[in-house]
């Protein structure tokens, strides 16, 4: 009981002494004011952007073949090389398949083969055959003719009804076979065009059968899915047993199996707001600009072309606060997005730094553009920055001479610079080290108001 009494007592003079020293550190802050030196640094104005962390490639996995799964190889996390194994499916519905498709190959190579056949013996033996066959009735109809044309010479008691009825006969006989020997002729010559239909039926036939075999062929080899690409899993989508789709055989595609994602080029899609993409384009690569020519190739290696750069825009996430990584941009996209009246324009930022690794696809990030940037001059606190008696902008700095116990101010016009919202670039009226007033003594301070009230009334 007595420890605890006095635990309670020094933490009361504890928090007393506290409460005390910040309020006579406040008295004191309004009696003497408070004061920075001016510095020597560089000054950069940035141009802030958010967006998201994703892969210049993400890739949804699909099959071409159908069948069960059997084996998953890797899961989502897993690092991959291109051509590794991913996942493998029973092989057997696409063997069958290709079965199949080797059948129907066979079937159509002979009847392409019978086509080459028909369409040789109705160029040759057919048209041959015909034109022989009417070749050796055409001195028949002659000699037939020649004999009845005879017999008509001879006076009528020469000759009787039977004679003359056979020499017409055979006169007609012999027309009516010449006849059908000239028909066969024709017939065996439309004969050729119908065969070469024929062939190029057949060869078409055989053509398709020829790449529905490679396609079988394909799609059992594709029953062994590998890697496309050097990345990591992001998702698998299916499990052992499940029975699957392939692209060819459904107007969806396919099943999604796994989606990879190539982490060795991440970038941030940052929306920048239409009032500061003007700056962006002016510090863009040529590459990155809108309807560039296309000579302007972003290099391959942008960590390399990083290098040549100056003033590359910087990227954080809230998961590393502490940590910064560096950028290139690669586009610009030149059409805008509006959102409930705010207009931003889509730019990708390729990360280049080492620790690019520590990123993760969706992160919301930050980016910061160097609009403008200057080296070397003299910076003074925005807070120290007012309006003086004469209406000219300056700072307030300890009047020389006076007593320090007065605190005593006089103001020194200034020139400024570039703003980046904390401190402003001073081009004249102050040195390096000079101390100003951030906020001023108390009787200062009421001079000014006094001073502003009367402006005003």
């Amino acid at each position: 009981m007595k420890n605890a009494v006095i635990a309670i007592l020094l933490l009361t003079v504890v928090v007393v002494g506290y409460y005390a020293a910040t309020k006579l550190r406040l008295s004191t802050e309004n009696i003497e004011g408070k004061t920075e030196k001016v510095i020597r640094s560089d000054l950069t104005l940035p141009i802030n952007a958010t967006g998201e962390v994703r892969p210049a490639l993400r890739i949804e996995v699909k099959s071409e073949a159908s069948g069960e799964v059997i084996e998953i190889a890797k899961r989502a996390g897993d690092r991959v090389r291109a051509g590794d194994l991913l996942i493998r499916l029973q092989p057997d519905d696409e063997q069958r398949s290709v079965d199949r498709s080797t059948q129907e190959l066979q079937i159509a190579e002979a009847r392409l083969n019978t086509s080459r056949i028909n369409l040789e013996q109705a160029r040759g033996a057919d048209i041959v055959s015909a034109q022989a066959q009417l070749g050796q009735l055409e001195p028949l109809v002659a000699l037939a003719k020649f004999r009845k044309e005879k017999l008509d010479r001879f006076p009528a008691d020469q000759k009787n009804d039977e004679e003359i009825i056979q020499r017409n006969t055979e006169v007609e006989r012999q027309v009516a076979q010449r006849d059908a020997a000239a028909a066969g002729l024709e017939k065996a010559k439309l004969a050729i065009p119908r065969a070469q239909q024929e062939l190029k039926q057949a060869e078409a036939s055989y053509e398709t059968a020829k790449a529905n075999l490679g396609d079988a062929q394909k799609r059992l080899t594709k029953t062994t899915i590998l890697s496309p690409i050097d990345g990591v899993i992001a998702d698998v989508k299916i499990q052992i047993g499940e029975v699957i789709q392939g692209g060819k055989t459904t107007f969806t595609g396919g099943t999604v199996l796994a989606i990879l994602l190539d982490v060795e080029r991440l970038l941030v899609r940052a929306e920048v707001d239409e009032s500061d993409i003007g700056r962006v384009l002016a510090l863009a690569p040529p590459w990155a600009q809108p309807g560039h020519d296309e000579s302007a190739k972003m290099p391959d290696k942008p960590s390399e072309a990083a290098k040549t750069m100056q003033h590359l825009p910087l990227i954080t996430v809230e998961s590393f606060r502490d940590e910064e990584f560096q950028g290139l941009i690669e586009r610009i996209y030149p059409e805008p997005k509006s959102l409930q009246g705010v207009v931003t324009y889509l730019v990708d930022v390729v990360v280049t730094s080492e620790n690019r690794s520590r990123l993760l696809s969706g992160m919301r990030a930050e980016v910061r553009f160097t609009s403008e940037h200057v080296e070397n001059v003299l910076l003074c606190p925005n807070e120290a920055i007012r309006e003086g008696p004469s209406g000219k902008l300056g700072v307030y700095v300890p009047k020389v001479g006076a007593q320090p116990s007065e605190h005593e101010t006089e103001f020194v016009p200034c020139k400024f610079g570039l703003d980046n919202g904390n401190y402003s670039e001073v081009r004249e009226g102050l040195n390096e080290g000079a101390v100003v007033y951030t906020k001023l003594p108390t009787k200062r301070e009421e001079k000014e108001k006094s001073r502003k009230s009367g402006k005003s009334s």
